[in-house]
């Protein structure tokens, strides 16, 4: 079962890597409310927490999405496979509709 890191964590990586790959849980640090980007360069949302698995390696992202200054906005889950860095940029080959049919996140 994925435990939730609060706050959300920053990741460091080599760039253009999947957030998976190489992953060293020592070298995350604070990153609440980092901007995601779609394939557009539009923003499709925003991490929230970083979920772990139980031997401590974080496996996936919370991301809010939707809404409109935080009204009507929901949590899905992104696994790291589908979570890229790159020169200071977090980015997603899916849209903002896309994003939204994530598993949901309470």
């Amino acid at each position: 079962m994925p435990r939730a890191i609060l706050p959300a964590i920053a990741l460091t990586f080599a760039a253009g890597t999947a957030l998976a790959q190489g992953l060293d849980v020592d070298v995350l640090r604070s990153l609440d409310d980092a901007k995601i980007l779609g394939p557009n360069g539009d923003q499709v949302g925003e991490i929230e927490e970083i979920l772990v698995d139980d031997s401590g390696t974080p496996t996936a992202a919370v991301v809010e999405v939707g809404g409109w200054l935080d009204i009507g906005d929901e949590d899905v889950v992104i696994s790291f496979d589908n979570l890229q860095y790159d020169n200071g940029t977090y980015t997603v080959s899916m849209t903002a509709e896309e994003m939204e049919t994530l598993p949901k996140w309470d």
